[in-house]
């Protein structure tokens, strides 16, 4: 209770403020183009900032659609620091999904950039589009000297708007469906990051290499604010798979940390010379499985074995990590303080001992408000203020967190509920790599409800050692998809944030499977 009273009533934007002026000549942010210092990104936020407020007038939310840059960083601030709801769209989603968004949350200004859209080869024709280029040039010399002044003398509750406790909406990865808005508050995410840096200790000297979006929750919560609420410094990437800038940008600005999905440090482990990362201390990863042959590779190419986490969006997002001496193999480590984890059977609701698989359970200051203006959702997955992940895991007697499946990724075959992840890790296992060279969906069937679908890319090799894995493993035969069900696709299906995108791999198997495809 005594730290929800210290920053309960704090804001994302007061807090950055507090640094910026702590900090006003430090470094701050940075991307291939530019270096900002604290002092120099605090006028220019609260320059657009004020640009923004004669824009959008009456509007409570403000959508960017940029990716991780400077400009993105200074809009992101701008936008807060006006007091408005920030939505960061998923440029790397159909123009059909982004346009839902903006239409669901009744947005009327949508901040992006010309260069960008064009270099991303996207089109936007959101009422109400302000490109960031144009914003920038409209900030004249005296409104430059009116925010130099005022960040340096004015106080903070002037400098900053409390319109709501709801900071940002950030869409689900839509991995199994249509993506969700999720309410998250300044008081979620500000909670977060106090719980992140009481476990791996981030200081005013370290920099991070942010490769993650800003519609990611990672990359929301620990790329944009957590350096800047702590005083540290980052430097921007705009493309996570471009390995050539990430390498350059971390050796330019000694970067200390990075947080990475498995797919990005993949990439990273093949194409990044090691003395690129060397001033690398502490490497996290998070939103999908981290292979064992994965870890082991990146550690013995960059002497830094990564940590892996787990979370969510609902829970702004980290919930639990592996921290600096105190890890544990094929876990996602221990919950953050202030988190609480419960493991439940699924159908009683009953809570399970230690070492007992079942449904995964969070509660904390990081929990989400909600769903945006789907209440009946919200309802669904939080229960007396513990939010139900549809995770399966269990928690052992050292209090570490394994993940053994997702509720989305079972099958019922014949009554037995078979996990998707137990046949995919054979697989892979099989093949010696950590790369998500397989993966499983399902399709129905007739007899036994569903069939598992195995598809794969042409470096798993073909389908004929695919199933000789299988057939030489211990699974049961229940779990052993048929020996039709592979499906060789030219690469694996992503989603922007480095997570599978479990609706394609289904739909990919279900067009597969109408047209008699499966090989």
């Amino acid at each position: 209770m005594k730290r929800r009273q210290t920053i309960w009533n704090l804001s994302l934007g007061g807090c950055f403020i507090a640094a910026a002026r702590k900090n006003r000549h430090r470094r701050c942010i940075a991307d291939l183009r530019k270096t900002l210092d604290y002092g120099q990104t605090l006028t220019a936020a609260l320059a657009l900032s004020r640009k923004i407020d004669a824009l959008a007038g009456g509007q409570d939310k403000i959508a960017v659609m940029l990716p991780p840059s400077v400009g993105a960083v200074l809009a992101n601030l701008a936008v807060t620091i006006s007091g408005r709801i920030m939505v960061n769209l998923n440029y790397t989603l159909s123009a059909q999904t982004r346009a839902a968004a903006v239409e669901q949350c009744e947005i009327k200004c949508v901040i992006t950039s010309k260069e960008f859209l064009k270099k991303a080869n996207l089109e936007t024709n959101f009422p109400g589009t302000v490109f960031i280029e144009d914003l920038v040039s409209d900030v004249k010399f005296t409104d430059k000297i009116r925010a130099y002044i005022a960040a340096k003398f004015l106080p903070e509750r002037l400098l900053t708007k409390n319109r709501s406790e709801t900071a940002a909406i950030i869409f689900s990865s839509g991995t199994t469906g249509i993506p969700k808005g999720i309410m998250l508050s300044h008081y979620n995410i500000l909670s977060n990051i106090n719980s992140i840096r009481q476990v791996i200790h981030l200081t005013e000297q370290d920099n991070l290499c942010a490769v993650l979006p800003f519609f990611h929750s990672f990359g929301f919560t620990c790329g944009l604010w957590l350096p800047l609420i702590i005083g540290g410094s980052a430097v921007y990437s705009a493309n996570p798979f471009d390995a050539a800038e990430v390498a350059a940008n971390t050796r330019r600005h000694k970067s200390t940390v990075i947080f990475a999905p498995p797919a990005f440090l993949a990439n990273y482990t093949r194409r990044i010379d090691r003395d690129d990362f060397a001033s690398l201390r502490l490497v996290a990863s998070g939103a999908e499985k981290l292979q064992k042959q994965q870890a082991d590779m990146f550690e013995e190419k960059f002497g830094l074995r990564p940590l892996e986490g787990y979370g969510a969006t609902e829970l702004s997002p980290v919930v639990s990590l592996n921290f600096p001496g105190e890890t544990k193999e094929d876990t996602v480590g221990k919950p953050l303080p202030d988190v609480e984890i419960r493991i439940i059977d699924p159908d009683t609701g009953r809570q399970l001992w230690p070492d007992c698989s079942g449904l995964i359970m969070v509660k904390g200051p990081n929990v989400m408000e909600g769903y945006f203006d789907v209440p009946e959702k919200t309802v669904e997955v939080l229960k007396d203020g513990w939010y139900n992940t549809g995770d399966i895991g269990c928690i052992d007697k050292d209090g570490f967190l394994k993940i053994t499946g997702r509720l989305a990724r079972f099958s019922k075959i014949g009554g037995e509920m078979v996990p998707h992840l137990a046949v995919e890790q054979v697989l892979l296992d099989g093949l010696g790599t950590g790369e998500q060279l397989v993966a499983v969906t399902s399709v129905s069937d007739e007899k036994k409800g569903e069939e598992l679908v195995v598809l794969y890319v042409p470096q798993a090799g073909n389908a004929e050692k695919l199933r000789d894995i299988i057939a030489k493993s211990d699974l049961p035969n229940l779990w052993k998809p048929k020996a039709a069900n592979y499906i060789k696709v030219e690469s694996m299906p992503f989603l922007g944030t480095g997570k599978l995108d479990l609706a394609e791999l289904k739909k990919i198997a279900m067009s597969s499977k109408k047209s008699d495809n499966i090989t």
